[in-house]
């Protein structure tokens, strides 16, 4: 059973706060009702934004909650969080959780850290072998699989890396049954093999075709940020 709202609704009054004080502009507090009664399912970027409003540890949060889905969920949002506001003592944090176990995943955070120290060049071969191993090693790419290749994409050689967008072009269309979380997702993938092919100077040309499949992502609010950057990389390409 489902008991994350339940939990919620217990660290709500052990604050002795109404559901209006705990979830201020966040969400609506009668949705807030329907979550501590598990009637509703609570967005991982949701819940972490209500945990750090009200000064509570995500971590501490996790801790209570055994569902491990939802945990990886929850601490991949708070590694995202972090690296696009440039806070390396958040990711640090992240690191330094021991109650936290899934290797790969930290592995990630590791070099998510490393890209914000410009040290990327430091992350060991033996730990990139690792994050390859484990991707080659599933069947099929969940959402955690993708959360690791949005932020690893430097670990892969170029004609890998090309190979691994490839797939997913070609395997992820059926956009209309996929959750916000997935869309976004694929489209923070596209954006960040973009920045990676500029970073390295790889003409745009030769990889056209991600153009096309962002494009054919759903306009979910959720990507809007994602949609622009590449709109934009796009518009410069075009202009040379």
């Amino acid at each position: 059973m489902d008991v994350i709202g339940e939990n919620l609704k217990n660290l709500r009054l052990s604050l002795n706060l109404t559901r209006k004080e705990f979830v201020k502009d966040i969400i609506d507090s009668s949705y807030l009702a329907h979550i501590e009664n598990n009637k509703n399912e609570v967005r991982a970027i949701t819940l972490v934004k209500l945990l750090d409003q009200n000064n509570v540890s995500v971590l501490e949060f996790l801790k209570s909650y055994g569902n491990t889905e939802k945990k990886n969920e929850m601490y991949e949002e708070q590694a995202s969080r972090a690296f696009f506001n440039k806070n390396v003592n958040a990711l640090e944090e992240l690191l330094e959780n021991s109650s936290y176990s899934n290797l790969i995943i930290r592995q990630v955070v590791c070099l998510m850290r490393d890209k914000l120290v410009h040290q990327e060049k430091n992350f060991s071969k033996q730990k990139k072998k690792m994050i390859k191993r484990f991707l080659l090693a599933v069947d099929h790419w969940n959402d955690d699989c993708l959360w690791i290749i949005a932020n690893a994409l430097e670990i892969f050689e170029a004609d890998e890396v090309c190979g691994v967008i490839s797939l997913i072009s070609s395997t992820y269309t059926n956009f209309n049954k996929y959750s916000d979380r997935r869309i976004k997702l694929l489209a923070q993938i596209i954006l960040n093999f973009l920045d990676l092919c500029l970073k390295n100077k790889t003409p745009l040309w030769k990889v056209d075709k991600v153009f096309s499949y962002m494009n054919k992502l759903p306009n979910r609010s959720i990507i809007f940020y994602e949609k622009a950057q590449v709109a934009e990389i796009q518009i410069k390409e075009l202009c040379k």
